[in-house]
């Protein structure tokens, strides 16, 4: 039986990232875009694991980089840089905040798992209805553990109180979803909106055939 429907947020419950951001990013910081986002992917981890915030990881980026200026020029700088990528963000879809709602009111237990930074929920996280509203939401910065590390799944589980094999889980991310699978969560790879809806009602009729034997 299916219990729970889990999301993650990014390209997920959001709208499509803003990739255009990294150019953006790449033209404040004076840095070339190939070499930002090597330098951006070197601490990012440690951002969504909430052991650095973003204004820390930014003057981490413009240092690799070798970018130089006073302290409060390089303290302003990653806050804009900060400002660009959590604003990129920012935008929750309003059908796949409506059908997790529904999915809610008919029953399943609604779930968030996402790798997020402190940053981002102390900005938008009131904003997001789907967070408010959820009866579980395990962020990555919160618990000091990332996907696909088997360890934020175990947390999901027990705060939802299901056994894995009642969850579903949606992320667009493949190595996420393999994570999930190796925990015994029925994961699913998201492309958009109609496939999830199909991939859920799939899982279902399969948990429900099972059940009969």
């Amino acid at each position: 039986m299916i219990k729970s429907v889990v999301f993650d947020y990014g390209n997920v419950i959001s709208e499509p990232h803003d990739t255009r951001c990294y150019a953006r990013m790449a033209g404040l910081s004076g840095l070339s875009e190939e070499y930002f986002l090597k330098a951006f992917w070197r601490h990012r981890t440690d951002f969504d694991r909430g052991t650095i915030r973003g204004e820390e990881m930014y003057r981490m980026v413009l240092a690799d980089g070798g970018v130089t200026g006073t302290e409060d020029e390089l303290s302003s700088l990653a806050k804009r840089l900060l400002g660009e990528d959590m604003r990129s963000w920012s935008r929750a879809s309003e059908e796949v905040t409506q059908w997790g709602l529904s999915l809610q009111k008919e029953g399943f237990k609604l779930g968030i798992l996402s790798n997020m930074p402190f940053d981002f929920l102390e900005l938008f996280g009131g904003t997001i209805e789907l967070f408010t509203r959820a009866d579980c939401a395990v962020f990555s910065c919160n618990e000091n553990q990332i996907k696909p590390e088997s360890a934020i799944f175990k947390t999901l589980t027990d705060r939802l109180d299901c056994r894995a094999s009642e969850i579903v889980f949606f992320d667009d991310i493949q190595v996420n979803i393999d994570g999930a699978r190796k925990e015994g969560i029925q994961g699913y790879l998201w492309t958009g909106l109609e496939k999830a809806k199909k991939d859920l009602s799939e899982a279902i009729s399969r948990a429900g055939q099972e059940g009969e034997c």
